[in-house]
């Protein structure tokens, strides 16, 4: 019977990072989220003010996303890097 090939201490703590900084930003777009729609524009402030308006709100968006996206593709692959490989 052939046993199943197992993490290293580091896999296994390259995985729990990879878990809790997902679980990070799925936090982090939520409470952006939150933020961003209760902005106003001040008064006398002009009608196009960036985080007033859709697209400004959307390109924050767009551009957080990016960031966090790469973080995490790059935990993602250390993860997966250091998976258990069979032999």
């Amino acid at each position: 019977m052939e046993q199943k090939a197992q993490r290293s201490v580091g896999g296994k703590l390259a995985l729990w990072v990879f878990y809790a900084y997902f679980l990070y930003a799925i936090w982090l777009i939520l409470r952006y989220c939150w933020v961003v729609s209760a902005i106003e524009a001040p008064p006398g402030a002009a009608a196009d003010w960036s985080m007033a308006s859709a697209s400004g709100r959307w390109l924050g968006a767009l551009l957080g996303a990016a960031v966090l996206g790469a973080i995490g593709a790059l935990l993602g692959a250390i993860a997966w890097y250091t998976r258990p490989v069979e032999d």
